[in-house]
């Protein structure tokens, strides 16, 4: 994943939600995210079977005018297909939402990341049925750490919007085991998308550090 389009998501999860004021009167808001994140793909062949996976494990602190919270999630997309015939075996996503559904850790430096993953439930879109997943991976940083930063000021009538991001990330190596369970479209059968021998096909190790300042002026 490029760090613009690591930057652009971040932005993009962000709604411009003004509190109730009186006309005329200026109201202002801050957003701030803090947070590792680490991602990674796979794509590989195996006889005529097409596999792609993506995992993007995140942890972040969000602050706003109403306090601070954890935000933390692992997002799992699967998708096989059969060369041969186009036909889509399989395709979906699992979710972890919350620190209490998943294990992430990642140092400082962001030389290393591992994340541990027990029953998550992906659904299959395309037979409209579940399965659980178990996700044991690895990172391990093969490049210098790149910073990129934006500060960017929109302003429209009635509202100005004042952003800063700051990123730090790191090429890495990903490995490790998803591993699917009792998955219906395959009989019952289980399987391990993600094993030694497929190195992940890109993954990166990131730090991010985003604020949003809103003020908005009410008219009558």
């Amino acid at each position: 994943m490029r760090k613009s389009a690591v930057a652009a998501t971040i932005l993009a999860t962000l709604s411009l939600a003004p509190l109730a004021a009186n006309a005329g009167q200026k109201v202002h808001e801050k957003i701030k995210i803090v947070g590792n994140t680490a991602v990674a793909s796979w794509d590989y062949t195996e006889g005529n079977i097409l596999t792609l996976v993506s995992v993007v494990a995140t942890e972040n602190n969000y602050t706003d005018s109403s306090g601070s919270a954890p935000d933390a999630f692992v997002s799992l997309a699967i998708s096989q297909s059969d060369l041969d015939t186009g036909n889509v075996l399989l395709t979906g996503v699992a979710y972890a939402e919350g620190p209490e559904s998943f294990t992430f850790s990642i140092d400082r430096q962001l030389n290393v990341a591992n994340l541990q993953v027990s029953n998550a439930i992906f659904q299959d879109d395309g037979s409209f049925t579940f399965f659980n997943v178990d996700m044991n991976l690895n990172w391990t940083a093969t490049a210098a750490a790149e910073d990129m930063k934006s500060n960017d000021k929109t302003k429209e009538p009635g509202i100005l919007v004042h952003s800063r991001f700051n990123g730090l990330f790191r090429e890495a190596q990903a490995g490790g085991s998803v591993f699917g369970k009792n998955i219906p479209v395959y009989g019952g059968a289980n399987r391990e998308f993600v094993g030694g021998s497929h190195p992940s096909t890109s993954a990166q190790l990131q730090f991010n550090r985003f604020g949003q300042q809103t003020i908005t002026t009410v008219t009558p």
